[in-house]
């Protein structure tokens, strides 16, 4: 079970790598997708934050929601 974690973890760093590289060469040589990936990393960031965001909303109704229960209960 370790070495399965060990070696997923290994590959998800090995892939986050060369995308990461391979993103970064793409940007510093000004190729014509350059403007396309920049718009895409925007997005990612964008839909990361509402991820976020989304997820505190989530968590604060959850709460109201157990406090709604756990007062109708007593």
């Amino acid at each position: 079970m370790r070495n399965t974690f060990y070696k997923l973890l290994k590959l998800t760093f090995i892939f986050t790598a060369v995308i990461t590289g391979w993103t970064s060469f793409i940007l510093l040589t000004n190729t014509k997708f350059s403007l396309e990936i920049n718009d895409l990393i925007t997005k990612m960031y964008i839909n990361q934050k509402k991820f976020i965001f989304n997820v505190k909303d989530l968590s604060v109704l959850l709460l109201k929601d157990a406090n709604e229960r756990l007062s109708d209960q007593n």
